[in-house]
């Protein structure tokens, strides 16, 4: 028969709770580190700018086959700036890169530059001259 005084609850104690909590963030807070979720989003991030500064590339030599000279600007890319021989639109829309700032544009002579800062990461700026 059972003594009724040595009755006991079967439960955790608030301490032993908040115990396992932070055991828990600790290891969230480790695995998370280890993830080096930022700098693959910065990888994710700079090719897809790379991709983008391809295709404006290519719109500008498109640009160039058709008209005869470079474009002043990328917006001539998607507005007929009024020169003879222009097919476009070589893109419909001009895009920001990835970190939604948009592309700088350089003409000297028949070159031309086109550049994302890469939204000043380590790894740099992309440029059309390191395609």
């Amino acid at each position: 028969m059972k003594n009724t005084t040595d009755k006991r609850r079967e439960a955790f104690t608030l301490i032993e709770v908040m115990l396992v909590i932070m055991i828990i963030g600790v290891i969230a807070i480790i695995a998370i580190n280890n993830l080096d979720i930022v700098g693959r989003s910065d990888k994710a991030r700079r090719t897809a700018t790379i991709t983008l500064v391809g295709q404006l590339s290519t719109a500008v030599n498109s640009y160039y086959l058709d008209v005869g000279k470079m474009p002043t600007s990328l917006d001539a890319l998607v507005n007929d700036p009024g020169v003879k021989n222009w097919s476009g639109p070589y893109v419909l829309k001009l895009k920001n890169d990835a970190w939604d700032e948009p592309f700088t544009y350089s003409l000297n002579g028949s070159k031309f530059e086109i550049i994302s800062n890469a939204g000043g990461t380590e790894a740099g700026p992309v440029s059309s001259n390191d395609l």
